[in-house]
């Protein structure tokens, strides 16, 4: 039986077809030889461009009636009848309100008396732009542990992370290796347009906590889901709207 000709599919649904290096090389031409094979997802989804999405989603919901406060949220305090969210220069009293701060939420869960063994999980981003892609899907190479993203006009590395908190300084030498390691499958790309660290909100079971506060429903959590935020977001706002209604 041909590699391409092995399937399987995991628990959860998703497709996975184990290929040949040969199979590799047919839908990715430009990357270098080895020796192996690879295991692509057929059915994958991914986004050439997060931030348009997010644009997209702003206006949707402004044209639904909804209101926003540009504002960061320094204290949320209960009251007898709802909670109260301190968020300079506003104030703002709410029968409900949602904790989703991501590495954020561990200070504010914090403070309504919910102790939660919340972490960031800092991870280092650099991209390259470019008019021309090298790679048409995104792309792991397993001894590395990073993604090779196409992104529209640029190419993004991202997957490298380190335990760090929200306050400490980048740590240089893992974007340099980044690069140094792209550079081994790519080596004709430039030198990188930008780069930056997130703040992933991990907890130490991998799973989020999407929960009513320990001391009341008036507030709901819904943080915590590490490096699958983006896949999981919708399923999340069922989640957290239902739980909004009880």
């Amino acid at each position: 039986m041909a590699a391409a000709d092995i399937a399987v599919r995991a628990s959860y649904g998703v497709g996975q077809n184990l290929l040949s290096a040969d199979e590799v090389h047919r839908l990715e031409p430009r990357l270098p030889s080895f020796e192996g094979g690879g295991l692509f997802f057929p059915n994958a989804i991914g986004l050439s461009d997060p931030g348009a999405v997010m644009h997209l989603l702003f206006g949707a919901v402004r044209r639904m009636g909804v209101e926003f406060v540009r504002a960061s949220a320094q204290e949320i305090v209960r009251q007898p009848k709802g909670v109260r969210i301190i968020a300079a220069p506003y104030e703002i009293s709410a029968r409900k309100a949602v904790i989703a701060a991501g590495a954020r939420s561990r200070k504010l869960a914090a403070q309504i008396g919910d102790r939660i063994r919340l972490d960031t999980e800092r991870g280092y981003h650099v991209e390259f732009d470019m008019a021309e892609l090298p790679i048409e899907r995104p792309i792991r190479p397993t001894a590395r542990g990073f993604y090779l993203c196409p992104m529209n006009g640029r190419l993004r590395v991202a997957g490298l992370v380190e335990f760090g908190g929200l306050a400490a300084p980048a740590t240089p030498s893992l974007v340099h290796n980044m690069v140094a390691y792209t550079r081994q499958i790519l080596p004709n790309l430039g030198e990188p347009s930008r780069s930056w660290l997130g703040f992933r909100p991990s907890m130490p079971d991998s799973v989020p906590v999407i929960r009513p506060s320990q001391g009341a429903r008036d507030v709901i959590l819904a943080f915590g889901h590490g490096h699958i935020g983006l896949t999981l977001a919708p399923r999340t706002a069922q989640l957290v709207s239902a739980l909004l209604t009880i």
